[in-house]
């Protein structure tokens, strides 16, 4: 019978592997910590077997900074942890699908490797953007100037000056690198083929984010990077150099640029759109014909109805303007002083409007005072970003797809996921990741009661949860015929370094059998024994957890005659070597298929 080793998966050793099959002459060995044999990458054999030409000493292009290298290594070195089920603390966890996991991001994006490889549709992220801006969380990964130095060589072990270099601005930029590449090389892994990350970001790391991601996810895989505005006006900021950075940015990268495409505009939406004089082409916007500055063509039009002059700079040929008054598409303003406009047709567009870099105004301070509003009129979380912008993003996969946000925050894009479903109907499912870092003790979020910025997000998942239904409850007719389908639950999950209790244990081997953590499952007695059946795949058990001492034959052939595609005990059920045996052949006879294992507890 086979262990459960409850460790994440050793992602060096299985790549390593893969080379192998392909160029197993790039396959060496070397000694690891402990002195023991274990299998390496020959690199250098591996870069001329790639190459048409010779590589000795050759330069290539590359993004590189102190510490890189330590920074792969640690996205793939396994680690021994699990994720404990917290019900609760929990809103619905019998029934939800979302999750909520407080923890390490780096640690927690290496145990969902299993369950959620390929699974998730968007990955939206808003990283700290290494400011040293006082933020409750940490948002500062500048090294000091001795480690710096000591990281680049310029400081022996002795604490001697070797070189004597001027001191560099990588030290400000090299632990922030590493910080988001490591997560970023876990988090491709979770990406279906079609799906797409969006990272939040300012011009202070935009450019080292941008080459990170050309090389973690491809630069033919770049699809865009939105700009979006922070502040409505720039009145009233006095800068020295007398300009006010007001806008951040949003990259976009897909996991295949073949298989990606952004959803557009739906026509049902207003987006800029609308019909005030019930035209019967549909809803459309205005488009100024003037354009001043540009040498073009003077051209004059007449009002058929009233008769009024208006002459102004067009790129459109006479022959077109006059076209579009017999079609009506002309809207003449009352005022002679000012200039007419054309409407444009959303039905123009080939199904959707195509998107733009510009995503328009959405302002934080509106949006953080949403979030007051959520929490009695208390300032409980700075800048946190619009929700309008998420759902925006959001809707931009299909309406069952899953949405990860490793960087939660307030947890926005769980708010943003919710809203999104309840004004379309979909089945859009969150897992958001957030450690619970401490809040200021002088902040209003600690004086509200507030400990940790988990203890935030929970909150605002099941107040604005609570918002949304009630606001659905009062719409007649309903915003969408699913509504009352609208889930607003999420089941917490902690990191931890041992699983304690039977719970611990079940959702322990569901994350190293890759099964998802928001599976179905139940508890019953058999005799004296507990049973845990964790879901199903088509007509069997995907898996039966019992976690007993001394387990009777009556119960083993229990768990066998509901042929389990998986089976796990603890090492303690079995007196010795003898019965664990006679155990597995008693399933196995009922269960031919069955995949039986223990773990230690």
């Amino acid at each position: 019978m086979e262990k459960l080793t409850r460790k994440t998966p050793d992602l060096t050793t299985e790549n390593i592997k893969k080379i192998a099959e392909l160029f197993p002459s790039c396959i060496t060995e070397t000694q690891d910590e402990s002195g023991r044999l274990v299998k390496a990458i020959n690199f250098e054999a591996l870069r001329q077997i790639l190459s048409p030409v010779v590589l000795e000493g050759s330069e290539s292009y590359e993004f590189t900074w102190a510490g890189k290298k330590a920074a792969a290594v640690e996205a793939f070195a396994p680690i021994s942890k699990t994720l404990r089920p917290c019900p609760e603390e929990s809103v619905d966890w019998n029934n939800t699908q979302n999750l909520y996991i407080e923890g390490d991001n780096l640690d927690v994006l290496k145990l969902l490797q299993r369950s959620y490889l390929k699974k998730v549709s968007l990955i939206y992220i808003d990283p700290p953007y290494n400011t040293g801006n006082d933020f409750i969380y940490n948002d500062d990964f500048r090294m000091t100037e001795e480690e710096w130095k000591e990281e680049n060589g310029e400081i022996n072990a002795k604490r001697n000056r070797r070189i004597p270099k001027a001191l560099s601005s990588g030290r400000f930029h090299s632990n922030w690198c590493s910080m988001i590449y490591a997560r970023l090389l876990l988090a491709r892994n979770l990406l279906t083929n079609n799906g797409a990350i969006f990272i939040s970001i300012d011009d202070n790391e935009q450019d080292n984010l941008k080459k990170i991601c050309d090389e973690v996810f491809g630069a033919s895989n770049f699809v865009c990077m939105f700009v979006w505005n922070t502040k409505k006006a720039a009145q009233g900021m006095a800068t020295a150099h007398m300009v006010v950075t007001n806008h951040e940015y949003i990259l976009v990268y897909a996991k295949e640029i073949s298989n990606f495409r952004f959803q557009g505009i739906d026509r049902d939406e207003n987006n800029g759109f609308s019909n005030p004089d019930n035209d019967p082409r549909g809803v459309w916007k205005r488009q100024y014909l003037q354009r001043l500055g540009q040498g073009l063509p003077v051209r004059t039009i007449i009002d058929p109805v009233t008769g009024n002059t208006f002459s102004f700079e067009t790129p459109y040929t006479q022959d077109k303007l006059e076209r579009w008054i017999q079609e009506g598409r002309i809207i003449f303003p009352s005022d002679p002083s000012k200039y007419p406009a054309r409407k444009e047709f959303l039905s123009e567009y080939a199904n959707k409007q195509q998107l733009i870099t510009s995503l328009g105004l959405f302002a934080t301070k509106a949006t953080t005072e949403k979030l007051y509003a959520l929490f009695d009129g208390e300032k409980i979380f700075n800048n946190p970003k619009p929700d309008t912008l998420i759902k925006f993003l959001v809707g931009q996969v299909a309406s069952d797809a899953l949405i990860l946000d490793f960087f939660s925050g307030s947890a926005t894009t769980a708010h943003a996921v919710m809203q999104l479903n309840a004004q379309d109907g979909g089945n859009r499912r969150f897992i958001m990741v957030q450690i619970p870092e401490e809040c200021n003790k002088n902040s209003k979020a600690y004086k509200a009661g507030y400990r940790t910025i988990c203890e935030i997000g929970k909150e605002r998942i099941r107040r604005a949860g609570a918002m949304i239904k009630e606001s659905m409850a009062q719409s007649d007719p309903p915003p969408c015929s699913s509504a009352p389908a609208l889930d607003t639950g999420f089941r917490v999950f902690k990191t931890d370094d041992s699983a304690q209790t039977p719970l611990d244990l079940l959702f322990s081997c569901a994350l190293e059998w890759g099964l998802p953590l928001s599976t179905s499952y139940q508890s019953e007695r058999v005799g004296k024994c507990t049973i845990y059946t964790y879901a199903s795949a088509g007509d069997r058990i995907d898996l039966i957890a019992c976690f007993d001492k001394n387990i009777p034959e009556s119960v083993l052939k229990h768990i066998g005659e509901r042929k389990p595609l998986r089976v796990v005990f603890c090492n303690s059920a079995f007196k010795d070597s003898a019965s664990m045996t006679n155990a597995e052949t008693t399933i196995k006879t009922l269960s031919p298929d069955a995949d039986i294992r223990v773990i230690r507890q």
